[in-house]
C-alpha cells in the first residue's frame, strides 16, 4: 500500500509531469480564442478549420495529427458531429469536452438547438466559465494562472457587452434582415428585431412587402455571412437602398468583430 502511494507520490511531484503541455483541439479559430484567454503557457490549441490551411478529411496526416490530442473542446456545432466521430475512431482516448453545456439555448423555426450563442456576450461569461472549470481540472497546479486570467477576461467581456450596449442605444437602428440563424443571440440581446429570409433571390412579386416592411420598421441593413453569395444580399438592398454587412462569427477576433458588426448596423 505504501510503495503504492510513493509511487503516486513520485509521479505527481515529477516535474516532467507537472510541466508538460495539455494539448486540445478544437473546430474553430473561435473556440481556440476563448480558450486562450484562459490558458496557461503549458496549454497548446490546435485548429481544424485553420486560416493558413484547408482541411480535407482525405488529409490522413493531418487529421490524424489534429486527432491525437488529448482533448477536442466544442460548442456543439453541426459540423463538430462527423469531426467528433472521425477523432474517436482514430483516438479511442480522446476526452470531449462540451464548452457549451449547462446553457439555454434558443430553438429555431424548425426546432433545433441554435448553437451560435457566442455572439451574446453575456453567453460568452457562461462559456468562459465552462473552459475555467474544465482547464482547471485538467490543470491543477496552473490553477491559479487559470483563475487570474478568468477574471480578466470576464472584465473584458462585461466592457465588451458595454461598449455594444451604449453604441446601439445611442444609434437609430431596430433590426437587420438575415439569412440564416447565427445573429439570434446578439438580436435578443440587445433587444434588436431580426428578420429572417430565405438564402436566395428576392422574387419581384416579393419586393412590395420588402419595401413596406423596411419603411415601417426602418429596417436598413442586410447581414449575409462573409463569402456567401453577395448578390442575394444585393436582390433586398437595391431595393430599399440598403447596406450590406459581412459578418464571420467564427474569426478568432472576437472582441474587434462584435466591435466592427457593432459600428457597422449603428451606421447608415
Amino acid at each position: 500500500m505504501y510503495k503504492i502511494l510513493f509511487i503516486l507520490l513520485l509521479f505527481l511531484t515529477n516535474p516532467l509531469f507537472i510541466f508538460a503541455k495539455t494539448s486540445i483541439t478544437v473546430t474553430h479559430p473561435i473556440e481556440k480564442y476563448f480558450i486562450e484567454k484562459i490558458a496557461s503557457k503549458n496549454i497548446y490549441v490546435k485548429v481544424v478549420f485553420d486560416r493558413t490551411r484547408k482541411f480535407n478529411f482525405k488529409n490522413k496526416d493531418l487529421v490524424e495529427s489534429l486527432a491525437s490530442n488529448q482533448y477536442y473542446f466544442k460548442l456543439n456545432l453541426e459540423d463538430e458531429k462527423l469531426i467528433e466521430e472521425k477523432f474517436k475512431s482514430i483516438n479511442k482516448d480522446l476526452k470531449v469536452i462540451d464548452i457549451s453545456k449547462n446553457i439555454e439555448k434558443l430553438r429555431t423555426k424548425t426546432n433545433k438547438e441554435n448553437p451560435y450563442i457566442w455572439f451574446d456576450p453575456i453567453l460568452v461569461r457562461e462559456i468562459a466559465k465552462n473552459i475555467y472549470e474544465e482547464l482547471a481540472r485538467i490543470r491543477y497546479y496552473d490553477r491559479h494562472v487559470l483563475k487570474e486570467n478568468y477574471e480578466k477576461f470576464l472584465n473584458e467581456i462585461d466592457e465588451v457587452y458595454l461598449h455594444i450596449k451604449r453604441r446601439l442605444d445611442n444609434s437609430e437602428v431596430y433590426g437587420f434582415f438575415v439569412f440564416n440563424n447565427q445573429l439570434d443571440y446578439f438580436a435578443k440581446r440587445f433587444r434588436l428585431n431580426i428578420y429572417h429570409k430565405e438564402n436566395r433571390y428576392l422574387n419581384i412579386s416579393e419586393v412590395p412587402n420588402i419595401i413596406n416592411l423596411s419603411e415601417k420598421e426602418h429596417i436598413k441593413h442586410i447581414v449575409i455571412e462573409k463569402n456567401s453569395l453577395y448578390a442575394i444580399g444585393q436582390s433586398i438592398s437595391g431595393h430599399i437602398n440598403g447596406k450590406i454587412v459581412e459578418v464571420d462569427i467564427y474569426s478568432k477576433n472576437w472582441k474587434s468583430n462584435l466591435y466592427v458588426f457593432t459600428r457597422q448596423i449603428s451606421n447608415f
